[in-house]
């Protein structure tokens, strides 16, 4: 694994990568998603002030996408996540790593208002896929 701690298994992965396809599907998922984010983070609403969203959209689908595969990548540099992590830590965007916490609560509301399957198990796999992943980019800040 890519990172220390528990080991997330394949059926967690895809149970949140399902939940991920069926949000996608939804028109509203990314606009509502930045709209929780801020409201619990209104300190990132200005980081994003000069954002084409339609581009980040695009963006964050494509990171989420790596979130849910980072647990299954081997160990070693460079991993899935790390120009992404590189583009976000305080060597490019200065993404504070506080700001984490808030952006998976956003997500997980996000989800269980747009996943029609949305059960405490689907938001334990999002948590437990994506917690990696984030830790890795913690770390990388």
């Amino acid at each position: 694994m890519s990172t220390g701690g528990e080991a997330v298994d394949r059926e967690t992965m895809a149970a949140a990568r399902a939940s991920c396809d069926r949000c996608c599907a939804v028109p509203r998922f990314f606009e509502d998603f930045y709209n929780n984010f801020f409201a619990r983070c209104p300190q990132a609403r200005a980081m994003f002030a000069r954002t084409d969203f339609e581009r980040q959209h695009k963006l964050l689908r494509h990171a989420f996408g790596l979130l849910l595969n980072f647990p299954k990548q081997p160990a070693w540099e460079p991993t899935i996540l790390a120009r992404v992590a590189e583009r976000h830590s305080r060597r490019d965007l200065g993404v504070d790593p506080s700001l984490y916490a808030p952006f998976i609560d956003a997500l997980i509301e996000t989800v269980r208002h747009c996943d029609p399957e949305f059960t405490p198990a689907v938001e334990d796999a999002w948590r437990k896929t994506v917690r990696k992943g984030v830790e890795y980019m913690q770390a990388k800040y």
